[in-house]
């Protein structure tokens, strides 16, 4: 356990050479970090993203894939694997330092496939006033996760676990949030561009049961 006036360090940026397996480097300095003083290290989001060995960790995915299934073109994050992930916290475990790991819970990114939901179409810069009818949209709101094939979770991602998407493959408009049948940006967000509850890909409804169980 870390002494309470500890020192963490976020071991991590958003321009790491992809080439790098930030896990092994964080393994291998694990002591040399805890003898100038650190206790604590923040390190960045360890599961499968969008842009696969170049995603930083919040093009959200698959969070069960922490490096260990072909998916988005790749089975290493772009950190590492999943056994490196484990054997970095286990070297900083070893030598007295907390480990905390960053995520994003907000939205999804990357579906595996297309779903028809009707939705309201708004601007990007106002959240407010819709700038058209509820339509039939095509979004990419279908997370099967195809390369996990269910290990650890068997939950399939449909359009009725989220709010809004920024994209209709029917239109291919720009600059539109979709706001689906049913659905309401949430209240007591900042009021920038009206309303800022949606931020990007497919946001996730924490309002859904199933959603909360997942």
């Amino acid at each position: 356990m870390a002494a309470i006036n500890g020192v963490m360090m976020q071991y991590f940026h958003w321009y790491i050479d992809p080439n790098l397996i930030l896990w092994n480097e964080v393994k291998s300095k694990a002591q040399e970090l805890a003898d100038v003083g650190f206790t604590a290290m923040w390190l960045p989001p360890a599961y499968k993203g969008i842009g696969g060995t170049y995603d930083v960790g919040y093009g959200v995915y698959d969070m069960y894939d922490l490096g260990e299934f072909d998916q988005k073109g790749t089975v290493r994050t772009k950190y590492g694997d999943r056994q490196q992930y484990l054997d970095a916290i286990q070297a900083l475990h070893n030598v007295g330092i907390d480990v905390y790991a960053d995520g994003v819970l907000n939205h999804r990114m990357g579906a595996d496939g297309t779903e028809i939901v009707k939705a309201t179409p708004f601007s990007k810069d106002d959240r407010i006033h819709p700038k058209g009818g509820m339509r039939n949209i095509k979004g990419y709101t279908h997370f099967p996760f195809p390369g996990r094939q269910k290990k650890y979770s068997d939950f399939e991602w449909h359009w009725w676990h989220f709010d809004a998407v920024d994209y209709d493959d029917y239109s291919k408009e720009q600059n539109t949030i979709y706001l689906f049948e049913g659905k309401s940006f949430d209240d007591y967000v900042a009021l920038e561009k009206g309303n800022f509850a949606y931020l990007m890909g497919a946001d996730v409804d924490f309002q859904s049961k199933e959603v909360r169980d997942e």
